[in-house]
Parts: structure tokens; sequence; C-alpha cells
């Protein structure tokens, strides 16, 4: 008889620690006060970074400025400084260069609460980020020279010349990039992959099993 009122006793305290257990659970002790830790917002977590920049793209151009082709040219004036150019003495050659930027981010701050799952029971967040967008993210202030030969009658090129081939470099750089889709798929294929390792890193860090999405 001893030895059931033994069992039932043991049985009751064992409810009330699992009890106490489970009303305790998310707290900690600190200096001998209970403090309730709150359960992380995940979606605030991600929301907040906002914009995300992942990677990053350095596209070069490069154009020379050279004396007139004569087969080439069109229209009077064209064609009367063409032949202004064939008559001086001397050589008028040069290249110039320049870096732009092309960057992959994603929008965070579009998430919604759909697109965060957390899955307690297996220990599963599901996150379904936005599509990667790119855009182009500056470009040097000033060209390279790589090479510059003036010789003999031939007029130096001026600042204005150099400030035309840049935009025109510029207008021609951004074309190939539009009509060329290896420049942004090259770039959104790096960003996916930061992407999925550095939402694991962040939201794994409590045991759970994270999987990446991609709109």
């Amino acid at each position: 008889m001893e030895i059931n009122i033994m069992n039932r006793l043991s049985s009751l305290v064992l409810t009330i620690i699992l009890i106490t257990g489970a009303l305790l659970t998310g707290c900690q002790f600190i200096d001998g006060t209970q403090e309730i830790v709150p359960q992380r917002n995940y979606l605030s977590e991600v929301k907040s970074v906002n914009k995300l920049i992942l990677a990053q793209m350095t596209i070069s151009k490069m154009a020379t400025i050279d004396d007139i082709d004569l087969s080439k040219v069109e229209g009077m004036k064209q064609m009367a400084a063409g032949l202004m150019d064939a008559v001086k003495v001397g050589d008028r050659k040069a290249a110039y260069s320049y870096d732009t930027y092309l960057q992959a981010y994603l929008d965070l701050s579009t998430l919604t609460p759909d697109d965060i799952k957390v899955d307690e029971a297996t220990k599963t967040i599901t996150l379904n980020l936005p599509a990667v967008q790119t855009e182009f993210a500056g470009r040097d202030m000033e060209i390279r020279e790589d090479h510059y030969r003036v010789s003999g009658l031939r007029s130096h090129i001026d600042p204005k010349e150099r400030a035309e081939i840049k935009e025109q470099m510029n207008t021609a750089l951004k074309k190939e990039v539009e009509e060329k889709s290896e420049f942004r798929s090259r770039l959104e294929t790096e960003a996916r992959a930061k992407a999925d390792t550095y939402f694991k890193s962040i939201l794994g860090t409590d045991g759970y099993n994270v999987i990446v999405n991609f709109k």
C-alpha cells in the first residue's frame, strides 16, 4: 500500500514539475529574477534590412579617338573636316576607358506575413523572398587615358571632346547591358546564392532548418 501511495505522490510531483516547466518556457533567470524572453519576430527582423545589396559587377568600356575615316563620313561638314585632317602632318590617336558598376539587391520592404512561415513542429522556417533586382550603381567620375598620341600639326584632344566620348561610351555600355542578358543573369545567380547563405545563417541560429525561395 505504501508503494502505491509513493507512486501516486511521485506522479503528482512529476505532473507539477511538468506544469511548472511549461509555465516557465520562454523565461530565464538573471540575478534571481525571472525575465520573459519574447518570441523572435522573424518577419520584422528580415523586413527591417530594407534594401539588401548582395552582389556587384564592374563593367569596363573602351573607346578611341582617331582620324576621320573618309569612307564613313556623312554630310559636307564632316567631309570638309576629314579633308582638313587628311592634309595635316602627324598622327592623332587616343584610347580611353572607364568603369561603371552594376549591382544586384533585394527589396525586403515588400515582404508580407505570408512570405515567412515558422513551423514549430518540424523546426522549419520557410522564407519566400522577392525577385532579385539589378541597377546601375554609379560610374567613374573621370575616364582613363590608356593611349595618347598627337604629333605634327594635329590638334590636341580637349576636355570637351573627352567629355563627349565619355557620354558616348556610357550610352553604348547601357545599351549593351540591356541587350545582353548574361550580365544581369550572372549577377542575379550570384545574388541568390549569397542570399540563401545569409538568411540560413541569421535565421538558423535557434536550430531551425531554413528554406529560402525566390518569387
